[in-house]
């Protein structure tokens, strides 16, 4: 068996761009074109860092859903331009988070149905097991460049297809059937 030596891709945001308590998420005056897509995120519980993925268990006790909104018109814009694209990944309120969370002790993270439904309508929905990291290899090979902090949120799992959005749809977020996030777009 060989070893996968690629490094996980994953995003930075900063506290400020978390939505919380199924708070209405406003859309942006600077965009035309956002897009979203559902990930199932871990909060930290330990400070660490150089964590090996014999031990990342110990770092979480906690898992919900986030939906990751994306400026698309913005991120085009920059990517054109050679200019970093946080900014289209980044704005306040971008990551709506679920209120509630489930214990690590009452799911299986790398076998989590996640789905999206938009309107009432499946918009995407995939296994956890389908991922090319599980949760512990993810959260030691980020933890080799990055300290992490208590109350920290690592996204585990984006799907590669992103769902535009417009002003009056309903979205809601689900693990395993669970409903985690219920908000709408103004």
């Amino acid at each position: 068996m060989t070893q996968n030596t690629a490094v996980p891709v994953f995003s930075m945001r900063p506290e400020t761009s978390l939505l919380r308590n199924n708070q209405n998420f406003f859309f942006p005056e600077f965009s035309r074109n956002i897009v979203c897509g559902v990930s199932v995120f871990v909060r930290l519980s330990r400070i660490g860092r150089c964590i090996y993925k014999k031990f990342a268990t110990r770092y979480y006790e906690e898992i919900g859903a986030a939906i990751c909104f994306t400026a698309i018109d913005m991120l085009q814009s920059l990517q054109t331009r050679n200019q970093p694209a946080d900014i289209a990944r980044c704005f306040d309120f971008s990551l709506p988070v679920s209120p509630k969370t489930v214990s690590i002790n009452d799911i299986n993270l790398n076998n989590i149905d996640v789905q999206l439904n938009i309107n009432g309508e499946i918009s995407q929905k995939y296994n956890t097991s389908q991922l090319l990291f599980d949760t512990d290899e993810i959260i030691s090979r980020i933890s080799q460049y990055i300290s992490f902090k208590i109350g920290d949120i690592i996204l585990i799992g984006l799907p590669d297809t992103a769902i535009q959005i417009k002003t009056g749809y309903k979205l809601q977020a689900y693990l395993n059937s669970i409903k985690m996030l219920d908000f709408e777009i103004e």
